[in-house]
């Protein structure tokens, strides 16, 4: 599958490649400084140069005046001036009469044009013209131009392999100093691609430049949840890819990894409530995951646990382990905590890992990361999954209570921010009895109510009558219980609704492997966490045999425990990559800006009884 992440305009990972699609030179333009929009500048030199240009231009005939266009073009496009560029490119025209070389330049301005614009169609069609057929043929710094608006335009595209294969054929064309961002560059594209598609056995890549890249990706990938393991492995690679463009540098996010393993804290904190539900599961999965890396002889800090189960006030423990002189501090757990450390103006004084989210516009102290298990992701995952299936009127049913407020709010918002529609939303409470609120989402109720009427209207005994629902529903967003789902969905049967696609929380799962009950859950479709649908962590094992057999809520929370444990010594390296994306318990995790780490699940569906995960 995919990976599904909240929609935005342009994805952040692609911003510095986009400015370097814009403002990369060509042969007739020099280094550019400071960036500054041509309309912005006045009277400058810049300005001057294009009003000259277009001057000489409206004074000569083809080609030369075309050349002189093009040349303010590139002037315009150092200076970001893109809507100027683009209607002076448009009176230069296809250039189907001018030289090869001016029809090249027309097609690396027009596709730096439309890169800038998120474009990538328009992009990779500037650049497929004849006279690019030959690429090998074209100076060094033109085949430079060309692979690099490429490979930027695939990534845009999704093309990630295709992206890839151009930068690999872009290193030996490239100076000395310009192959180090350009490995960071290929290594950004691997790391934001599924790993279904790098890793696909079918990929048979003749290159040997390109085959190291992959087997570089599958080690770094396939050693996620122990560090030193994945830097033994990193240096195995390197003692046999010797002749690789990565072996004498790595990738930046790798070379970080090194630096921040060679200085990892010695003694970290567990500030966590330790008797109760919550803090002894996440404390569970944590002390798993750490007495495992013991186990297997790894390198581990000494952990100091500070129980704020009878502490009214966390942070006072929190203050504790600092003037103690830990190096790292993994919680607090509550809320309002880390809301109150969100507003801080300095750094915090170590590095934190709050088990919680704050207000997402609370402010973000430098070294204070959030990790949780935020109903947020689940809800966008749920509604980006329905989008991606073609549906687009959404009906929305959770149980009544100003606590699922915010998640009804938070679908809404995200659903019509997509383009969606609701159509229609209801609560229930608790009940046995679901027929009343599917009738009501569905009009079943208005449709008796019309049938009624027209029986005291023609009191007949041959009125015969069959309830319609409403048509205009393609989904139902559901939060649930497993009791209360397996109640609802034969519900929705019973009211004409089981073709109806149900689209739920995690909360619909037990976690259990159970068919003969969850058979009334047929057909939903859901996500939740790796930990709880597949057992491939091989940690899990260890915890079923340790700890007593746990609900899926608690096993998510030990999941998070989990996560908590292997993210401690990832935190920097998400915040200065945030294309980083590491397989967790919980969900594959990724940075955001506000400091929060959040989660990818899995997506799964009930199938007689059993959830089996989607994998298209």
């Amino acid at each position: 599958m995919l990976p599904i992440f909240p929609r935005q305009r342009i994805p952040g990972r692609l911003l510095p490649i986009l400015g370097c699609a814009l403002l990369i030179s060509c042969a007739s333009t020099a280094p550019q400084g400071p960036i500054t929009p041509v309309e912005e500048i006045g009277v400058g030199v810049q300005a001057d140069a294009i009003q000259r240009l277009l001057d000489q231009a409206a004074d000569s005939a083809t080609p030369q005046a075309a050349a002189y266009r093009l040349e303010a073009v590139e002037l315009l496009l150092e200076s970001a001036a893109l809507e100027r560029a683009e209607r002076i490119l448009l009176d230069i025209g296809d250039g189907s009469s001018l030289s090869p070389a001016l029809q090249i330049r027309i097609a690396l301005a027009a596709a730096r044009i439309a890169l800038a614009q998120e474009n990538s169609e328009a992009a990779l069609r500037a650049l497929r013209i004849p006279a690019t057929n030959n690429i090998a043929s074209l100076p060094p710094r033109t085949q430079i131009d060309l692979r690099e608006l490429r490979a930027n335009a695939l990534f845009l595209a999704g093309q990630y392999m295709a992206a890839v294969n151009e930068r690999v054929q872009l290193t030996p064309l490239l100076p000395d100093a310009e192959k180090p961002g350009n490995n960071d560059l290929i290594w950004e594209i691997l790391s934001t691609a599924p790993l279904s598609t790098v890793l696909n056995p079918q990929t048979n890549p003749d290159s040997y430049e390109l085959r190291g890249w992959l087997e570089l990706m599958r080690i770094v990938s396939s050693n996620q949840t122990d560090i030193q393991a994945q830097l033994d492995a990193m240096a195995q690679w390197r003692n046999t890819w010797t002749q690789h463009s990565a072996a004498s540098q790595w990738p930046a996010p790798l070379q970080l990894l090194s630096e921040i393993w060679a200085r990892r804290p010695g003694q970290i904190a567990l500030v966590l409530p330790m008797q109760e539900p919550l803090g002894k599961a996440i404390s569970e999965g944590f002390l798993s995951a750490y007495y495992d890396a013991l186990a297997k002889g790894r390198s581990v800090p000494e952990i100091k646990i500070y129980d704020t189960s009878f502490q009214p006030e966390p942070l006072i423990l929190y203050d504790q382990a600092v003037d103690d002189g830990v190096e790292l501090i993994i919680g607090p757990l509550l809320k309002d905590a880390v809301r109150r450390m969100q507003i801080s103006s300095r750094p915090m004084p170590v590095p934190t890992l709050a088990l919680n989210y704050g207000d997402p516009d609370g402010g973000n102290p430098f070294d204070l990361f959030q990790f949780g298990l935020a109903p947020e992701d689940e809800i966008i995952q749920a509604a980006d999954t329905a989008w991606q299936a073609g549906h687009r009127n959404a009906a929305v049913l959770t149980p009544g209570g100003g606590d699922y407020q915010r998640i009804q709010d938070t679908f809404v918002n995200y659903w019509t921010g997509l383009g969606g529609q609701v159509v229609a939303i209801d609560t229930f409470g608790d009940t046995r009895d679901y027929s009343p609120v599917v009738k009501r989402v569905f009009s079943v109720d208005a449709s008796e109510a019309r049938a009624a009427s027209i029986r005291n209207l023609l009191p007949r005994e041959n009125v015969q009558f069959v309830p319609r629902r409403r048509q205009d529903v393609d989904f139902i967003f559901l939060l649930a219980n497993p009791g209360e789902g397996r109640q609802i969905k034969p519900t929705l049967a019973f009211n004409f609704a089981d073709d109806v696609p149900v689209y739920a929380m995690p909360s619909i799962y037990d976690g259990g492997i159970n068919p003969a009950a969850n058979r009334d859950l047929n057909n939903v479709i859901f996500n939740d966490a790796p930990w709880v649908l597949d057992g491939s962590d091989p940690l899990k094992a260890t915890v079923v045999q340790t700890w007593s057999a746990a609900s899926g809520p608690i096993q998510r929370l030990r999941a998070m425990g989990v996560d908590a444990y292997r993210l401690y010594l990832r935190m920097e390296q998400m915040r200065a990559y945030p294309y980083t994306r590491v397989s967790g318990a919980t969900g594959t995790l990724y940075y955001r800006p506000d400091g929060g780490i959040h989660r990818q699940l899995h997506n799964a569906v009930i199938v007689n009884g059993e959830a089996n995960l989607l994998t298209d």
